[in-house]
């Protein structure tokens, strides 16, 4: 290819346009180079000729492409001795490049509705998670059953949120025993002075940031997918269910990683564990789910033996509130007599004592009988 060439094709792509949305592409006025020069520029090894033909490719609806788009989505290599909670300033340049012509290939087979084999979903998952869990909700069921348990059990973020909610949509055996088994049930219970009223609790939500983007020559903007439960205009469904997940499309300069903006809300959680549970019981809250995973409770002290017999009390009574749930799974086939009777299918349950009594109070007492599956979490205070 001349030189010449070369500059003819960059002109043509330089007018992009960013923040649109997932149906959106950029496109030129100018009529898009042949087949043979997206392709000599999807295989010439350059990353940034690389993210040029995949935009390309896109621009001009060419499934033909498509092939060739899915086998350089095969060749992902990740930055050896990284991980993807690593920002973009602790990768090389070569790395940036490289991962940035990869999310344009993405990008390109997300928007030409291209299915990508579950071996490569399954190398590109710990860089790509947004873009991965897209492309496996358009999997064909089996494949798409097997490569959420495994993304199920391996990751710790939207991801993981996704292949639990597209497993809810048809649970596989041992499913619901395992998502029940891993909700932990986090109570505060306050320890008042008879004279003392209830108490609550407050919080406060986490903050996310971006960095500020800086301009970039001669690259095309990288259409990129944030996650979220809050449909917007131009978005798409991602999976169904009782907590929905939609995608929209932004294009930026680079691609922006894994950052927390990017599935804002979208984690398993023991909340969202309780929530898929119920939408596999038919239910968004029921009778088969009568608990909840944060819950506050007063107890009046009054002696050292009376505070224990009312905690025990509690955690019993939760923990008959979670049995009422798994003869309801049990009920419905989604669980086997063996696993409503074991052990490990009961939530944890932990507790947090806050004891408000002030300093001169009689101490609490050591608690060494706490039923099985019943914790305390953090000192006394």
């Amino acid at each position: 290819m001349t030189l010449l060439h070369h500059f003819i094709v960059l002109g043509y792509m330089v007018a992009t346009l960013s923040g649109q949305s997932l149906g959106q592409v950029s496109s030129s006025a100018s009529r898009p180079p042949s087949e043979e020069t997206i392709e000599s520029q999807l295989f010439s090894g350059d990353p940034r000729l690389v993210a040029w033909g995949a935009h390309a490719a896109l621009v001009a609806r060419d499934h033909n492409l498509v092939p060739d788009l899915l086998s350089l989505a095969g060749k992902w290599q990740p930055p050896q001795d990284r991980d993807a909670t690593e920002t973009p300033a602790e990768l090389t340049q070569q790395q940036k490049d490289e991962r940035d012509a990869t999310a344009a290939v993405l990008d390109a087979l997300i928007q030409l509705h291209a299915q990508v084999p579950s071996e490569t979903l399954r190398s590109l998952a710990p860089h790509f998670a947004p873009e991965v869990a897209i492309l496996m909700s358009r999997l064909p069921a089996s494949d798409a059953q097997a490569l959420s348990l495994e993304l199920y059990h391996s990751r710790a973020d939207a991801l993981q949120y996704v292949s639990a909610a597209l497993l809810a949509l048809q649970p596989p055996p041992g499913f619901a025993a395992d998502l029940l088994g891993h909700v932990t049930v986090s109570a505060v219970v306050f320890v008042a002075n008879p004279d003392q009223g209830g108490f609550g609790r407050g919080g406060s939500g986490g903050s996310c940031f971006a960095t500020t983007e800086e301009s970039r020559k001669g690259w095309p903007k990288i259409g990129q997918y944030f996650l979220s439960k809050q449909k917007k205009d131009g978005a798409i469904l991602v999976v169904a269910g009782i907590d929905p997940v939609y995608a929209r499309r932004e294009e930026l300069t680079h691609y922006s990683g894994d950052q927390c903006h990017k599935a804002f809300g979208v984690y398993l959680g023991p909340g969202e564990r309780l929530r898929l549970i119920s939408e596999m019981l038919g239910a968004s809250r029921d009778e088969s789910t009568p608990w909840n995973t944060a819950p506050i409770t007063t107890i009046t002290f009054q002696s050292p033996e009376q505070f224990e017999r009312a905690l025990l009390s509690f955690a019993a009574q939760g923990q008959r509130k979670y049995r009422v749930t798994i003869a309801a799974l049990a009920a419905r086939g989604l669980m086997t007599s063996s696993e409503a009777e074991a052990p490990e299918t009961l939530p944890k349950l932990e507790l947090m004592i806050n004891d408000m009594r002030g300093p001169d109070a009689v101490a609490l007492p050591e608690l060494t009988n706490l039923p099985s599956r019943v914790e305390l979490r953090g000192p006394y205070f």
